[in-house]
């Protein structure tokens, strides 16, 4: 470990493993500085996860920074107290050892006495990362157990219930919840829909658990959750953090629970019988609505979404008319926002119509394009400036921490208070330096090159040719592609229009961004594409035009491999959004 000039500390330590194991952050950073000293090794960076479990990676900043750090050959060995600190997870882990041995990083454990430099070393590490993994999926299992048998028995595990308040894994009645629990089950026995339950709660005043409004799911869930019945219900869903709805369980366990029933037998079996007898979905419409989860209600914000209507006819006949609504409304009722309703083929014409004009408008496009370009470089220079200012803090931080310690040797200050001052230090410098490295990234993926005007009508042209030739489902596609956001304005009396639409160019990864895939799917099957039909090597002509808006996100050559595990970062100046209205 000779050639060891600098180290990371990485620190973790889940609320759990506080309690069970007593061994907190700041107890670890002062073992993991101790030592360093020993050896003579300089502390490049502290990254700390506190209260955060060692399941997996994901969702720790500071093991976000690590990884994001590790080909910056800023340390050459990272130490930890404990391998389980590191992660949990044996397959996480192995990852990651594989991303230090490929940029040099040596990997220590304090506890464990052992580093990746040797082979045995190596063989150590996946011996006690497999042994961490079992443990913790042991504890989990017996967990898993215990809440099983507990169930059996008819006892509550824990959790929030809208009727009940549950102290110390009982539920106990709550009088004011039952009662309208009691009012969900009896109108839904008499004849109403979800959405007419929803909408009477909601305008007389009654509110959830957490005070919101009440919307449909919340009313179906209360008339579907046996718990009402005075029974238990466990395992309806297994591993959903993994499988999803496909860990939906067929058969739970169901029993007689321990707390008293707000809804009698015959209540339920009644209720029960209607459910069975709703539980289809009726087809609303072959034709897709084109633009959902675009459009925003201009009262709440939310999205629109799809409502058809029928009116009888003087003759008998019915009619049918497509409308988007607002999603609230659909949900929560007339108490929680207005319906807002546009016509569905109005508002679909008028999204292309006005993309036209907006082509034949040459000097509003122009000015758009030159606004967006403008506001890029804008952005790029308020980036550098708050990573200045950062930097400036962190040298001030670290000055102070210097003082600090000066002061420790010297005896000036009792121990306690210096150690309290150095971990609020030591915190706001994490801070510190997480802001710095999101800023870099968003600088180091930067695009400051000017967007070409004729580049970007050249696309629009292309689209709105494919558009009007398209089918509704490609027609839908294209839209979701093009698209962010649509807003929209009430004019006199009960009509509204279009407002604003927004247009989103993701110049920010080839082979990723969506508009990547929207030049694709415009030109695949083009003449642009067919000329060049016969040449494997060469690139598409097509994608030759727009290829200098993607530039800046290629690799040079014989790059080092990628080892960001977690989510790619987008600057929000690669994301060009463009809006217009009347």
């Amino acid at each position: 470990m000779n050639e060891i000039k600098s180290v990371a500390l990485y620190c973790r330590v889940s609320t759990e493993e506080q309690a069970s194991e007593g061994y907190s952050i700041s107890a670890q950073l002062q073992t993991l500085r101790q030592y360093t000293s020993l050896y003579g090794w300089h502390i490049a960076e502290e990254y700390v996860d506190e209260g955060i479990s060692g399941k997996d990676i994901k969702g720790r900043p500071a093991m976000q920074r690590l990884i994001a750090d590790i080909d910056k050959e800023k340390f050459q060995a990272v130490l930890v107290w404990k391998i389980s600190r590191l992660s949990r997870n044996m397959l996480d882990t192995l990852v990651l050892l594989d991303n230090f041995e490929e940029y040099d990083v040596k990997f220590i454990s304090y506890s464990e006495n052992f580093d990746t430099s040797s082979p045995i070393g190596k063989l150590v590490v996946q011996l006690m990362a497999s042994i961490a993994e079992m443990e913790r999926n042991t504890l989990s299992e017996n967990v898993k157990l215990g809440m099983t048998q507990r169930a059996k028995e008819g006892s509550w595990n824990g959790g929030v219930v809208f009727g009940y308040d549950s102290i110390e894994k009982e539920l106990i009645f709550n009088s004011q919840e039952a009662d309208i629990v009691q009012l969900i089950f009896n109108l839904y026995a008499e004849g109403k829909g979800l959405k007419a339950i929803a909408n009477y709660l909601n305008k007389a005043g009654y509110r959830t658990k957490r005070r919101k409004h009440f919307s449909i799911n919340g009313i179906a869930t209360i008339l579907d959750n046996p718990i009402y019945n005075g029974k238990i219900r466990w395992l309806q869903v297994e591993n959903w953090d993994k499988k999803r709805r496909r860990g939906k369980n067929a058969n739970p366990i169901v029993v007689d629970g321990k707390h008293d029933a707000i809804i009698s037998d015959e209540l339920w079996n009644i209720v029960q019988a209607r459910r069975q007898s709703k539980s289809f979905k009726q087809r609303q419409s072959q034709e897709p609505f084109l633009l959902s989860s675009i459009l925003r209600c201009p009262t709440c914000g939310q999205g629109m979404v799809p409502s058809i209507t029928t009116h009888i006819l003087k003759d008998g006949s019915k009619r049918k008319h497509r409308y988007y609504i607002c999603s609230v409304f659909h949900n929560k009722g007339s108490s929680a926002c207005k319906a807002n309703s546009i016509k569905a083929y109005d508002a679909e014409d008028a999204v292309i119509n006005r993309i036209t004009e907006f082509l034949n408008d040459s000097a509003g496009f122009s000015q758009t394009i030159q606004s967006i370009n403008k506001d890029t470089v804008q952005l790029n220079v308020n980036l550098k400036e708050q990573l200045k200012k950062i930097k400036t803090e962190l040298k001030e931080a670290n000055t102070m921490q210097e003082k600090y310690m000066e002061a420790f040797e010297q005896n000036l200050f009792p121990v306690s208070i210096l150690q309290e001052r150095l971990q609020k230090l030591a915190k706001s410098k994490n801070d510190l330096e997480q802001k710095k490295n999101e800023l870099s990234i968003q600088l180091s993926s930067s695009d400051t090159k000017i967007i070409p005007p004729d580049v970007v009508r050249h696309l629009l042209e292309k689209y709105v040719d494919e558009f009007q030739q398209s089918s509704r489902e490609k027609k839908k596609q294209l839209l979701q592609l093009l698209l962010n956001k649509i807003s929209i304005k009430h004019l006199d009396g009960r009509f509204r229009t279009m407002d604003k639409i927004e247009l989103d160019f993701d110049f920010s990864e080839v082979n990723l961004s969506k508009t990547f895939t929207l030049i694709h799917i415009l030109y695949l099957e083009s003449d642009y594409s067919k000329e060049n039909s016969d040449s494997k090597d060469k690139m598409p002509p097509y994608l030759q035009i727009f290829l200098p808006l993607f530039m800046v996100r290629f690799l040079p050559i014989n790059p080092k491999p990628p080892i960001n595990l977690l989510q790619q970062y987008k600057s929000h100046h690669l994301v060009r959004k463009c809006h217009f209205g009347k």
